[in-house]
């Protein structure tokens, strides 16, 4: 049995009660906060199958390979810690993210980490499962298509695997690889930008890089009951990619948070808003995901 692990995702299929908004608890200690959140995940009656709450081409790319390598689909939650993806869980809103709405850190009184919130909360939650038991209890590849905040989130239950077990481990990361912990570095598929290069078939956007890069590997470099070394792994996807160009770096408008609120609102569209692609290529404005996630939040409060 294979293990797919993926990162979890702010947009939402279902609707998230006020509950359930990390943004509703009042301010405490970390360890505090995480029973507290925990009290509340254990109340909610409304749940699904976590793999109906999720959205984003990063998440539905885990989940197809998951499918095609008949694997095990965990995803790396901020609000739940490690679930299946067929687990039934409320729908939340909470995130490690900073300066965005439902971030954890603007509820912690004191010092924050998100490892330290990580640790608390997979003993709060009630749909946390034990990942180093069910890495070791299975022999296959544990794949792991992650960003790189929630990377650094899990460090710490990656380097606690025993090394037999942690020699199956295979990253899939945009994280500047000197943000990726030393003894992890060595697990990191070499993919870079090529992937949306002229020549990549599957380009995409950088918060979906982590699950384009897994579909490539289980694509074109997995074959059926794959023995092969960390080694050999990372030198295939080399000479996968030694063909491909880079992309065009795009020079794009920096504008201030006022400017880009005026160009969102004369270009708003119902509930689809302005797309962030859009925003980016055929405005030509400098943009990053949670940016564009602040300020569209902050044109839907305009709007109730």
């Amino acid at each position: 049995m294979t293990l797919v692990i993926t990162t979890c995702t702010n947009r939402k299929r279902q609707s998230v009660s006020g509950e359930l908004r990390i943004c509703t608890l009042p301010s405490a200690h970390l360890a505090e906060l995480a029973a507290e959140w925990g009290d509340r995940l254990s109340s909610a009656e409304v749940r699904f199958p976590a793999h109906e709450i999720y959205g984003g081409r990063g998440f539905q790319e885990a989940r197809s390979v998951a499918r095609e390598l008949n694997a095990q689909l965990l995803v790396v939650s901020a609000g739940l810690g490690l679930i299946d993806a067929s687990s039934e869980v409320p729908p939340y809103a909470c995130t490690i993210l900073t300066d965005v709405p439902d971030s954890v850190a603007s509820r912690v009184d004191g010092a924050f980490s998100s490892s330290r919130w990580w640790a608390s909360l997979v003993g709060a939650s009630p749909f946390s499962v034990d990942f180093r038991e069910l890495a070791n209890r299975q022999d296959g590849m544990i794949l792991c298509a992650l960003s790189d905040a929630y990377l650094e989130m899990i460090a710490d239950d990656l380097l606690a695997l025993p090394e037999v077990t942690r020699a199956r481990l295979r990253l899939f990361t945009r994280a500047p690889i000197e943000r990726v912990a030393n003894a992890l570095r060595q697990f990191v598929m070499p993919y870079d930008d090529r992937l949306n290069g002229p020549d990549s078939s599957i380009s995409g956007t950088l918060s979906d890089f982590a699950g384009r890069a897994l579909r490539h590997f289980a694509s074109e470099i997995l074959v059926g009951d794959d023995r092969r070394s960390l080694v050999e792994h990372a030198a295939l996807v080399t000479a996968a990619l030694a063909g491909w160009r880079l992309p065009e770096k795009a020079v794009r408008i920096r504008l201030e948070d006022r400017e880009i609120l005026e160009l969102m609102r004369a270009h708003w569209r119902g509930r689809g808003g302005i797309p962030l692609r859009r925003l980016r290529d055929e405005f030509n404005v400098a943009c990053e995901q949670g940016r564009y996630a602040r300020l569209a939040t902050v044109i839907r409060s305009e709007q109730v």
